[in-house]
C-alpha cells in the first residue's frame, strides 16, 4: 500500500525514550492512590489470577494481576519471565502470586485471597503448613472457575455412550452448584444441599436427611425426562457429585466469591 513506516530501531527508541517510563510512572501514581484508600479499611479481599503469553507448558511470560473485590481496582501486577524460574513455565504463576502477596501484605490489610484452584497456590495458603499460615488469611476459590470445571466434567460424562441424559441436566446441575455456594453457610449444609441433586434429577424432592428448597413443580413446563435410578446417566452422576477431591474444597466455596 506504499505506506511509510518507521524501522524497528526507531520504534523501540521512541518507546524507550518517551513511552515506557511515562506509563510506569502513571501506573505507580494510580496504584498509590488506590492503596492509600485501602490502608484505612479493616480488611481487604483480593482476587488474583495469572495469564500466560501462550497455552501449554511452553509459555515464556506470565502476568499475574490482582484486583480488590469491592472497587474492582487493579492493585498489583507482576510480570514473570521463564528465565526467572529456571526456565520452568509451570511455576511462573506461583512465583507471580508469591511476589504479589509479599508486596500487598506489607501495604494493605489483606484478610481474604480469592484464586482459581491452582494446587501450588492452594498449598501456599494452607492454614497449617503454607508459607502464609501466620497471616491468618482466608482462601476462597472463584465460583466461576469451579462451575466451569464442573461443566467440563459433566460434558465429558454425558459424551459417553448411554449417558447423554447428563447433557440435558448439565446447565441445571451447574446452576444448583452456584445456588449451594450462595446459600450454604456451613460445609455440612453445602454437602446436604449439593447431594440433593442426585435425588432431584429422579423426581425425588425429599429424602432421609434433607429436601429440595423449591416449591411444587409445574409438570407442564418440564422440558427434559427424569433420570432413572441406576441408569448409566445417573450412575455417572453418582461418581461426580460426591467426589472426595471436589468436596474437600467446599469450605473455600461458601464465601461465594
Amino acid at each position: 500500500m506504499n505506506i511509510g513506516m518507521v524501522v524497528n530501531t526507531t520504534f523501540h527508541s521512541i518507546q524507550d525514550t518517551y513511552c515506557v517510563d511515562s506509563i510506569k510512572n502513571f501506573w505507580k501514581g494510580k496504584r498509590a492512590e488506590v492503596l492509600a484508600l485501602l490502608k484505612d479499611k479493616d480488611s481487604v479481599t483480593v482476587l488474583g489470577d495469572g495469564r500466560m503469553d501462550s497455552p501449554g507448558h511452553c509459555a515464556q511470560y506470565c502476568t499475574y494481576t490482582t484486583i480488590e473485590l469491592e472497587s474492582r481496582d487493579i492493585i498489583h501486577i507482576e510480570n514473570i519471565d521463564k528465565r526467572e524460574t529456571n526456565r520452568n513455565s509451570v511455576v511462573m504463576e506461583k512465583e507471580g502470586f508469591i511476589r504479589t502477596l509479599d508486596a500487598l501484605l506489607l501495604e494493605i490489610p489483606v484478610k481474604e485471597v480469592v484464586t482459581d484452584a491452582h494446587r501450588q497456590i492452594s498449598a501456599l495458603l494452607d492454614p497449617t503448613r503454607g508459607k502464609y499460615k501466620d497471616w491468618g488469611l482466608t482462601h476462597s476459590l472463584d465460583i466461576w472457575h469451579a462451575a466451569k470445571n464442573l461443566a467440563k466434567k459433566l460434558h465429558a460424562a454425558g459424551s459417553v455412550k448411554l449417558q447423554s441424559g447428563i447433557h440435558q441436566w448439565m446447565r441445571h446441575i451447574v446452576n444448583h452448584f452456584w445456588y449451594c455456594c450462595k446459600h450454604a453457610v456451613t460445609e455440612e449444609k453445602f454437602k446436604i444441599m449439593w447431594h440433593g441433586v442426585l435425588h432431584h434429577v429422579r423426581d425425588k424432592n425429599s429424602w432421609s436427611f434433607g429436601s429440595c428448597d423449591h416449591g411444587p413443580l409445574d409438570e407442564n413446563t418440564r422440558d427434559k425426562p427424569w433420570m432413572v435410578q441406576s441408569s448409566p446417566s445417573h450412575q455417572a452422576l453418582v461418581t461426580i457429585v460426591p467426589d472426595k477431591r471436589w468436596l474437600k474444597d467446599v469450605k473455600k466455596f461458601t464465601n461465594f466469591q
